[in-house]
């Protein structure tokens, strides 16, 4: 079978199970990359051939001064993809690929007072500052990712009970609680986003003419507020906030479990990370219970 349709089956299969769009963009990327490189040089295109052209590929790519993270990316795209042919019997041996170290990254999230200075430079008096204002406290509140908060639609709401339904990565659903003021400022929102809803729109967050707010537009958002406020160095996006809510969550006392639950984690490695970074909360933890510090 020609390698480039089993191409076309693979995004079919992300598609039916789920995947989202920017998670389908990124592996048209990384395989039709991959694709590119096999027939400009006039490889053989059978997927029974893909295994050969492994090797070769990735000692392309190292020539080409990528960083170690975005050398990584396209390793786990290719990952998935050799994955998928070999359980769909399209080949009959696991094809091996090179091994590659994911690189560590340091996370520089927002401290308390960083949050507070971007909270105060929105002006709640109008429509687009009370929207940013409501954003930027939902990722704060929530940790939600940027995708699942711009899709956001006014059922998924429940501000009685305090909770938000969040539609995940994968199709999978859950329910976020939200605090008291986050409950308050979204009402507070919501009553001023009803002026400008003349089309009835089912999203939660909408430009001044009435329409979804994009991913896009939400970043754009971020940009801006990057420029105008300076936060010494950490970079303000929808990621960093994130980051922030889930380091913030575990040094006031979370758990790592519950916390698994709000940021829509599939397994526990992921979110231990930020019990590993926790400093203020292993440091009140030892103070209580180190030995130590009852021999006098």
């Amino acid at each position: 079978m020609d390698i480039r349709r089993c191409y076309d089956l693979f995004l079919t299969d992300r598609k039916i199970s789920g995947c989202s769009e920017p998670t389908l963009r990124f592996y048209e990327y990384v395989i039709g990359k991959f694709l590119r490189y096999i027939k400009e040089n006039n490889f053989d295109l059978s997927v029974e051939s893909t295994h050969q052209h492994i090797l070769p590929f990735f000692s392309h790519l190292q020539q080409q001064n990528l960083s170690p993270s975005t050398y990584h990316t396209l390793f786990r795209g290719i990952r998935v993809f050799t994955r998928f042919l070999h359980q769909e019997e399209y080949v009959e041996k696991e094809i091996r690929l090179p091994k590659v170290k994911q690189p560590h990254t340091t996370i520089a999230p927002l401290t308390p007072r960083q949050m507070r200075k971007v909270l105060h430079s929105f002006n709640p008096n109008t429509h687009l500052g009370l929207r940013n204002y409501t954003i930027v406290r939902l990722f704060l509140d929530t940790g939600m990712r940027l995708g699942e908060l711009s899709r956001l639609q006014l059922n998924e709401l429940n501000l009685e009970d305090g909770f938000v339904m969040v539609h995940g990565k994968g199709g999978r659903d859950r329910y976020v609680p939200i605090g008291r003021e986050m409950v308050k400022c979204l009402w507070r929102y919501m009553k001023r986003r009803a002026l400008i809803d003349v089309n009835f729109s089912p999203h939660l967050f909408l430009t001044e003419q009435g329409k979804p707010l994009t991913s896009r537009a939400i970043q754009l958002v971020f940009k801006r507020l990057g420029k105008k406020i300076n936060l010494d160095g950490v970079r303000l996006s929808p990621h960093t906030l994130r980051h922030s809510f889930a380091l913030a969550y575990i040094e006031n006392g979370g758990d790592p479990f519950s916390l698994q639950r709000i940021l829509g984690h599939t397994n526990q490695e992921t979110t231990s990370k930020y019990v590993n970074m926790a400093r203020t909360n292993v440091k009140s933890q030892h103070s209580k219970y180190s030995p130590g510090e009852r021999l006098g």
